[in-house]
């Protein structure tokens, strides 16, 4: 459901910045070394987990605090979020491929695609690769997931999250959804209104309207970004049986077992520092992040500006610009 991945997963089926602010310098100088508890220096590896073991990787070896990173979804892998990688100049960046999805195991049991077995997957990933504190950035559906993990476990020694693109409330997503179709052309609308009544998602015309219209604007603005190699890589490895059980058959609207979530009213409880990150022209909408944000005490909001929801492909100096400058506010206070 990572509005993301869901529709960079939906399109690809078919087919550093090292800016320092004076408040970063300080936060280096007095954090000095990684905890103890950062994990091994290993690049990648793979970690046992709920119904079989997940591929991670790490980028970057800086001496400040692990950011760990989940991507969007369900069911597309983290290939699209490297971008996000050059913030290993500064800290230990880690991503893993969720279970079922790119170079991680892929059982056949259809009953391990629920949000709780995925909590339970990150509790066990962050307790193999950054134990101790730790930063975390869920895209995406992964701002779903990692939502329901802070709600529903607690986490200890967490500094701060980011919710990129966020989608913390499915019926809000839906409804902001409907409100960005009706800026498509009238073709792309019929074509839409079509799939949607028939079922029929394949066809020439809804792929126009959905790979094309839609996603050029509100999912990567970057010219013929679906082309990308990392773009057929998530492709490649996306899995439409997970995606189509927990979202549904378009990105548009979530008809899935995911299709009551919303854990908005649970923003207020909590205390630690949160960023809202979203692009201008996000599918998310920077208006729906804003409004999340003033429901948490400790949340401020920025919006990338000439980015739709892949900030980190549209716009990756100015998307780790912010995640920067708002870890340094973090790690100095």
């Amino acid at each position: 459901m990572s509005s993301s991945s869901r529709s960079i997963g939906h399109a690809a089926k078919t087919l550093t910045l090292t800016r320092r602010t004076v408040v970063a310098s300080a936060a280096a100088t007095l954090l000095g070394a990684c905890s103890p508890d950062t994990p091994s220096r290993a690049t990648e590896g793979r970690v046992a987990v709920p119904g079989g073991s997940v591929a991670w990787r790490r980028y970057g070896d800086g001496p400040r605090m692990p950011l760990l990173m989940i991507h969007g979804g369900p069911g597309f892998p983290s290939d699209y979020m490297e971008g996000f990688g050059a913030l290993g100049d500064e800290r230990p960046v880690f991503m893993w491929d969720q279970l079922g999805c790119g170079r991680s195991d892929r059982p056949a049991d259809v009953s391990l695609w629920t949000l709780e077995r995925f909590v339970a997957e990150l509790d066990a990933v962050r307790e193999a690769l950054a134990s101790g504190s730790v930063h975390v950035l869920g895209h995406s559906w992964g701002s779903t997931l990692l939502m329901e993990w802070l709600v529903t476990t607690r986490p200890a020694n967490v500094a701060s999250v980011i919710f990129a693109g966020p989608c913390l409330s499915v019926p809000r997503y839906n409804a902001d959804a409907r409100e960005l179709v009706a800026t498509l052309s009238p073709e792309s609308q019929a074509a839409i209104a079509e799939a949607e009544r028939s079922g029929d998602y394949q066809s020439a015309a809804f792929q126009a309207a959905y790979n094309g219209e839609f996603m050029g604007r509100y999912v990567s603005r970057t010219p013929n970004w679906a082309t990308l190699d990392v773009i057929q890589r998530v492709g490649a490895g996306m899995n439409p049986a997970i995606y189509g059980l927990m979202w549904g058959p378009s990105d548009l609207e979530c008809t899935g077992t995911l299709k009551e979530f919303d854990r908005t009213p649970e923003l207020a409880s909590l205390t630690l520092p949160v960023l809202f990150h979203a692009g201008e022209f996000d599918e998310t909408r920077p208006e729906t992040a804003r409004e999340h944000a003033a429901l948490a005490p400790n949340a401020e909001f920025v919006m990338i500006p000439n980015s739709g929801h892949l900030t980190m492909i549209d716009a990756p100096d100015a998307a780790n610009r912010a995640i920067r400058e708002f870890l340094a506010r973090v790690e100095i206070a």
